[in-house]
């Protein structure tokens, strides 16, 4: 008992039961679950890099992360746990049990279980007669309901998980999920606007459920995790039979990894074609904006970053406290993050700048040394002032002290920043890490926002005047 208190408060302990504050990389471990297994040094990631990202982890400058495993070229290079997890701990993925909710949907279309992308919602439903979809008719299809872009009166954003104001706990909280649903208004025209809806991955369930007679959960361990080897997983399920397909499933990171791994091959698993390659870049490509400045496929995000003056562009599953399987086709490159699924706030964002910060700069080549940058005064006499990020009610200011500006974030912290260019800045968050902030001025050379990027998102700030 005292061990397991004690591992859940350090990331790791040595051989004598004290915290682990070294590094060492070990090659992972070969094991009959059909992983080839190579080195950062085979496939020329810079362990330098590495060894520093795992050793942030261990000495919680990077905290509550669970797991990081690396797949480059159809190889597991790199596979770490912490707080007691281990290779066959199942982790709780919450939402990027809907990434792989699509994937089901995908397998029926190519099946022919399901007619299409175009196909009605309320077609699929005739048993819930009674309900406002059913019997209005919505003009709501298939691919709106991949999209949250349904255009219902759906608030998942505005309260918090213990509201139940909050629409995902009602439904959660309630007798009939789907019911639950099939009752919210149509407010808006469907595909016009990004609104995340958990309960819209339910009807996908559902819609699984009724075009095939069989559960999510059969569904799956027939028809996708049976064929990729993946037989140990835990999938919640409602009293009523309804399987909690938006946020239920656990995995082993090793199986989260077989997932980005099918989608960065096109669908195909060991030679064996699994899903069409048409759903997978239906499904990764960004078919309408949400938020951030990520794009939003079928359940799947689109992002991208800069690193050493490149943009590199991301397709990745996300899930609640930072859970994450990231896919940069560039690199032939997965990386699986689980972490900390309740009670963590910064673990939602921390991988999402990990991956540019670590990762990618651990597959380039080492970076020239930048030149010093000498930006006009008059420039930098515009920049200070407040900014307002309003989504979150967000403020920051821009402050001069001499020659150089300064960024404090609300908690009264204040980072330096470096220029990049005249509108461009670099700077590194306490919590996260590095950062760059770029100034959009109008035509009159006013500052009318700040766009600050953290890895592979991009906050506009307004400027307040």
């Amino acid at each position: 008992m005292i061990l397991c208190l004690f591992l859940s408060c350090t990331p790791r302990a040595n051989r004598w039961g004290f915290p682990q504050y070294e590094y060492t990389y070990q090659v992972p471990e070969k094991v009959d679950d059909g992983w080839e297994i190579s080195s950062l040094q085979e496939e020329g990631v810079d362990s330098g890099t590495i060894n520093e990202l795992i050793s942030s982890i261990l000495n919680k400058r990077l905290k509550n992360i669970h797991s990081v495993l690396l797949v480059k070229s159809g190889k597991l290079i790199l596979e770490e746990y912490f707080y007691g997890y281990e290779r066959d701990t199942k982790h709780q993925l919450h939402s990027v049990s809907k990434s792989i909710t699509s994937i089901l949907v995908g397998i029926a279309i190519d099946q022919k279980k399901i007619p299409g992308v175009d196909e009605k919602v309320y077609e699929f439903f005739p048993e819930h007669t009674g309900t406002k979809w059913i019997d209005q008719k919505y003009d709501i299809a298939l691919e709106d309901v991949l999209t949250m872009s349904a255009g219902i009166d759906w608030d998942e954003q505005s309260h918090r998980l213990t509201d139940r104001r909050n629409d995902i706990v009602a439904m959660i909280y309630g007798d009939d999920w789907l019911q639950y649903v099939l009752n919210k208004n149509q407010i808006e025209m469907p595909g016009k606007r990004f609104n995340y809806s958990g309960g819209l991955n339910i009807l996908l369930g559902g819609i699984i459920k009724n075009s095939s007679d069989l559960y999510a959960d059969k569904f799956a361990e027939k028809y996708l995790f049976g064929p990729l080897g993946i037989s140990d997983y835990r999938w919640h399920r409602h009293p009523d039979g309804t399987i909690n397909t938006q946020g239920g499933l656990s995995l082993r990171p090793r199986d989260m990894a077989k997932i980005g791994y099918l989608f960065l091959k096109g669908g195909r698993w060991q030679g064996r074609q699994i899903v069409s390659r048409e759903w997978v870049n239906a499904s990764t490509k960004a078919h309408i904006p949400a938020y951030y400045g990520l794009g939003y496929g079928y359940q799947w995000y689109r992002g991208e970053a800069a690193v050493d003056r490149s943009v590199f562009e991301t397709f990745f599953a996300w899930g609640r406290g930072g859970q994450f399987i990231f896919v940069v086709p560039e690199f032939d490159l997965v990386a699986v993050f689980t972490s900390r699924p309740y009670d963590n706030f910064y673990g939602v964002l921390l991988p999402l700048g990990i991956v540019p910060n670590y990762i990618i700069p651990a597959m380039l080549p080492p970076a020239p040394a930048q030149n010093s940058i000498q930006v006009d005064p008059r420039f930098i006499a515009k920049y200070p002032g407040k900014y307002e990020f309003k989504k979150w009610n967000t403020k920051l200011s821009i402050i001069k002290e001499g020659e150089k500006i300064y960024m404090t974030d609300p908690h009264g912290g204040m980072i330096g920043l470096s220029p990049l260019s005249e509108t461009q800045f670099q700077g590194a968050l306490k919590v996260f890490g590095n950062m760059t902030i770029n100034f959009d001025m109008d035509n009159n050379e006013e500052v009318r926002h700040l766009i600050l990027n953290y890895g592979f998102l991009h906050l506009t700030f307004d400027a307040i005047r």
